[in-house]
């Protein structure tokens, strides 16, 4: 029955053990899970969390991964809460740095909690009091201002603002100015000044 469950889906997909709580038994869940692990029919991305994957094309098909940026997507949903990238992954993100992000880390406005991927790496996700911050109706706005956050001004030279007003070239006037109130003063100072040159 569960494989036949997992079967009818969409490849692709990423569920959760919860998603079977109409199951009798959670435990007979997990075992089984665990089974189609092994066969390879599923694979398990953190403890609770699974995929159903897309095959890759070829002589030798072989499982896609889901990207960490899908799963924390994913979880975000299934657990209604709003998520920002921060830090060096929102300037990696936008082209602003190479720091190479070995976890993601998020703001969010649910609780924090730290998932532990199967291949070693983690995704963080951080409470923030700042509300404000998920107020944007742009997604390019609210990226490139926690960019700038990090980043400072003292470290965003010539490149990065040519990047930046590269990206804010996506922006609708009408957006940008209604997003430019929600900022920190110095973030909007430098907003305004690469909008406008």
């Amino acid at each position: 029955m569960l494989r036949n469950d997992i079967r009818s889906w969409d490849r692709g997909r990423i569920f959760y053990v919860e998603d079977f709580a109409s199951y009798e038994s959670q435990w007979s869940v997990r075992f089984g899970l665990g089974q189609l692990v092994d066969e390879g029919l599923i694979l398990r991305l953190a403890r609770g969390i699974y995929c159903y994957p897309h095959l890759s094309e070829g002589y030798s098909p072989h499982h896609i991964i889901p990207t960490e940026e899908s799963i924390a997507e994913s979880l975000a949903q299934r657990e209604h809460v709003r998520i920002i990238p921060y830090g060096d992954q929102a300037a990696r993100k936008l082209g602003l740095n190479s720091i190479v992000v070995s976890n993601l880390k998020y703001l969010t406005d649910g609780s924090p909690r730290v998932i532990n991927l199967s291949n070693g790496r983690k995704i963080y996700f951080n409470h923030t009091s700042e509300v404000k911050m998920f107020d944007f109706c742009n997604e390019t706005m609210q990226l490139v201002s926690a960019a700038i956050r990090v980043l400072k001004p003292e470290l965003i030279g010539e490149e990065q603002r040519r990047i930046i007003h590269s990206h804010l070239r996506t922006v609708p006037d009408k957006e940008f100015h209604k997003d430019l109130k929600i900022p920190p003063a110095w973030v909007q100072e430098i907003l305004l000044d690469i909008w406008n040159n």
